[in-house]
């Protein structure tokens, strides 16, 4: 699983960096850092993205093997293009999907370039509490799974779960969690409030399997197994 991060690395994810290995069941961490310039474009990011998973092949690859052959990348803020150009040089040039990419906090993700076939399900993760330049930030074209994190002003903070596809367009899930975003970073969601956003996390992905299950009319039962094994990697 690659953490997508600018400096200082794993520090930069917090001490509740366990509550993604418990989520996505994989513990084989490797941090990068892509040395993010302040100012660069989307387009900027994910080519160094590209050429980073190029030079470091072999040894993307052999994570990969040892986590069971499966991709997942957790990405924050500007990383998230950085991401992106990962996945797609492994679809491009090897033939490799990314299982599941995670994307928190994402800036100017309506610019950012896809490889639409390159993820197999791609979360994105939102605050209505993010900073100012992240409130100006697009939507991303293809994604799977989107969760927003609203602070209701009462105490309690809402994550909204949703799919995005016209099927399950209209079918939202709601978690509550008391506490108020007074008392938190509005930024650095994944440090801040690492149980309730790996919670929503895990609950959307109960809910794309279940998506994923429905969509088949025929054998059911064996699909439900072969979609359980593959997104919980048991």
């Amino acid at each position: 699983m690659f953490k997508i991060t600018p400096r200082p690395g794993r520090a930069y994810w917090g001490k509740n960096l366990n509550a993604a290995g418990y989520v996505l069941k994989d513990w084989n961490w490797i941090f990068i850092d892509p040395e993010i310039k302040a100012i660069s474009s989307p387009l900027a990011r994910f080519k160094e993205g590209y050429i980073f998973a190029q030079e470091n092949e072999a040894v993307i690859q052999n994570n990969i093997m040892v986590c069971g052959n499966m991709l997942q990348i957790v990405a924050h803020g500007q990383g998230v293009a950085f991401a992106e150009g990962v996945s797609a040089y492994f679809y491009e040039e090897k033939g490799i999907v990314t299982d599941l990419a995670v994307y928190i906090q994402g800036t100017n993700m309506g610019a950012i370039p896809q490889s639409r076939r390159a993820v197999e399900c791609r979360i994105v993760c939102s605050s209505d509490n993010d900073l100012p330049i992240y409130k100006r930030k697009t939507a991303l074209r293809y994604k799977d799974i989107v969760i927003a994190e609203n602070d209701l002003g009462n105490g309690f903070c809402r994550y909204s779960i949703s799919l995005d596809n016209k099927e399950a367009s209209q079918k939202i899930n709601h978690l509550y969690f008391r506490f108020s975003l007074k008392d938190k970073s509005a930024h650095f969601i994944h440090i801040n409030r690492s149980f309730p956003l790996w919670s929503s996390v895990e609950h959307g992905i109960s809910m794309y399997i279940e998506n994923e299950v429905d969509s088949y009319s025929d054998n059911v039962a064996d699909v439900r197994n072969v979609m359980l094994e593959k997104h919980t990697m048991n």
